[in-house]
């Protein structure tokens, strides 16, 4: 297991670092959308249906995005692979890199959304509270907002993880512009 998971990190963060780190995530519009959209649709987060919508719209999310990534890397030519990789961005990284990390943040989010849902569905944190309850009432408050904060982070997620096939579309759009450095 240990050997698999060095190159497993040691990806993870190539990825994470062309596509941004955290103040790419935590500075992009379609996060700062998702946050303002998840504010103000409490009602939708409060209640566990969201884990539903969550297990029923991902995994058709997550085949399109599959989909569409194979599909686009399967089309571009080793010319324009080479010029997309002399072809440096914002970040120090090529742009053939830059897009990979962008649909690869697409489909790694709508995983992870995924996932918060299922163990967020789980009853673990009921459980939790129906101990805590008959012994240690104080504790009750913050297992609440425990709970209401891990269901905003899930139904956050969710929807970031629509708002990011804006940036794979831009992302898409950005690898039109790139020109053969060869033409110029």
């Amino acid at each position: 297991m240990f050997k698999q998971a060095n190159p497993f990190i040691r990806h993870i963060r190539r990825y994470f670092r062309a596509y941004g780190g955290w103040a790419a995530v935590f500075a992009s519009p379609l996060f700062a959308i998702a946050f303002v959209v998840t504010s103000i649709s409490y009602s939708s987060w409060m209640t566990k249906d969201w884990t539903e919508t969550s297990k029923s719209l991902i995994p058709n999310l997550l085949g399109f995005s599959l989909g569409t990534y194979s599909i686009i890397f399967s089309l571009v030519t080793s010319r324009i692979k080479r010029a997309m990789k002399a072809s440096l961005g914002p970040s120090g990284s090529s742009r053939l890199e830059e897009v990979n990390a962008t649909f690869f943040h697409f489909i790694l989010v709508q995983v992870i959304a995924l996932l918060w849902a299922f163990v967020y569905q789980g009853t673990l944190i009921t459980d939790i509270l129906k101990f805590v309850s008959g012994s240690h009432s104080a504790a009750i408050p913050i297992l609440h907002a425990l709970r209401f904060t891990g269901s905003f982070i899930g139904y956050l997620l969710l929807i970031y993880s629509f708002l990011l096939i804006l940036g794979a579309a831009l992302a898409v759009y950005r690898l039109a512009l790139i020109v053969d450095p060869k033409d110029d």
